[in-house]
């Protein structure tokens, strides 16, 4: 079998913000616009910084293979995200992937829900997209801590998604979390369930999720110091059949089926 090289050098087409601490950052490469699936993820060097010595590990937001682009969404929240608010166009990225496991789209047509919070919104692009080509109808539910961090609501809403946005404080949409909003959703008709954003989301909708006994993939977030497995430090718990073993949130995830996944009060 012949080995993939993951080592790519994307051009920056743009590095835009799109709410308060959220860039939106696109990146031109044929090879990963046209084989990156939706959850899957690449690792970047930050550009000229040979202090920051981690790759950083990114969710792709969405392909374009007809014109080789794809796109991150990151957020500022240290040394190496902040240094990547300074690339400009032309500018090059070095980066591997795609990296991990992606969600699994289904051929036909089908009732999907998709649930993101913070940045785990933009993952989610991906999956609308891929629904979108099928003909799948979408209900879409997207928390955020506050009006100023909101984005990507005009992006479901150009697939045709019925779009509902959550705020902490009430700022925008509806007030509170987006477990407690689930149940609007949760009347309709449900084949399917997307879900991406943080732990603390992950864990609150998960008991809704497995009483309706939907269908549900789940991407899960965990430091990574690699990003392809040596390393170890995102080792989560999941069922595999009568057992419970360890997995590599990077290599067998990012995504996992919800009846897999072990929660900490259930281990």
């Amino acid at each position: 079998m012949n080995k993939v090289d993951l080592r790519h050098s994307a051009p920056v087409v743009s590095n835009t913000r799109i709410c308060t601490d959220h860039y939106r950052l696109v990146l031109q490469e044929d090879r990963l616009a046209s084989a990156t699936l939706p959850g899957q993820f690449v690792n970047i060097r930050v550009h000229n910084r040979e202090d920051l010595i981690l790759r950083r590990p990114f969710s792709v937001a969405l392909v374009k293979p007809e014109q080789s682009l794809f796109e991150i969404v990151y957020r500022v929240v240290g040394k190496g995200t902040s240094a990547m608010t300074d690339l400009q166009p032309d500018d090059v990225v070095n980066l591997l992937g795609p990296l991990g496991k992606g969600f699994r789209i289904p051929k036909k047509a089908t009732n999907c829900l998709l649930l993101g919070g913070g940045c785990g919104v933009a993952p989610l692009w991906g999956v609308a997209d891929k629904l979108y080509r099928t003909n799948s109808k979408m209900i879409v539910v997207l928390g955020f801590q506050s009006s100023a961090m909101v984005f990507g609501e005009d992006k479901f809403q150009a697939y045709g998604a019925d779009t509902l946005i959550t705020t902490d404080d009430g700022s925008y949409g509806l007030k509170g979390f987006v477990s407690e909003h689930l149940g609007k959703a949760m009347d309709r008709q449900i084949d399917r369930a997307y879900v991406c954003g943080p732990t603390p989301m992950i864990k609150a909708v998960t008991p809704i999720l497995k009483q309706a006994n939907v269908a549900c993939e789940i991407s899960l977030e965990a430091y990574m110091g690699c990003g392809f497995g040596v390393c170890l430090s995102c080792v989560v718990s999941v069922r595999n059949g009568e057992a419970i073993e360890k997995q590599r949130v990077c290599v067998e995830g990012p995504v996992f089926r919800l009846e897999d996944i072990v929660l900490d009060h259930e281990t």
